[in-house]
């Protein structure tokens, strides 16, 4: 993630357009702020949400809401719970989103 040369910018949440994205279970509504090669993300996922996909993308997230559980390809799992932050790298371990009960997280990747 590269955030020099960027320019001071204010995010409405409420004016950001919502992209509704179908899990292989559960399904998330993204909205999405691009600031330079940055972007900022406000995710709300469904009960029992699980990605489709694995990701190698790093992030730094915060949970507003729930719990998100983060599942590793090598079968390991962390639960991040509301209030509290974690930081994958980019390249690091492949991973992906679950969630038991409705989420709410701010992601930068």
């Amino acid at each position: 993630m590269d955030i020099f040369n960027l320019e001071n910018v204010a995010i409405n949440w409420e004016e950001i357009q919502a992209e509704k994205i179908e899990g292989e279970s559960g399904y998330v509504i993204s909205k999405t702020k691009e600031v330079g090669s940055i972007k900022i993300h406000h995710n709300t996922y469904s009960e029992n949400f699980k990605a489709d996909h694995w990701c190698e993308k790093g992030h730094i997230l915060l949970v507003l809401n729930g719990i998100l559980i983060i599942e590793f390809k090598d079968g390991t799992s962390v639960d991040v719970t509301k209030g509290n932050s974690y930081v994958l790298g980019d390249d690091v371990q492949a991973h992906k989103a679950m969630t038991l009960s409705e989420t709410e997280v701010f992601i930068v990747d």
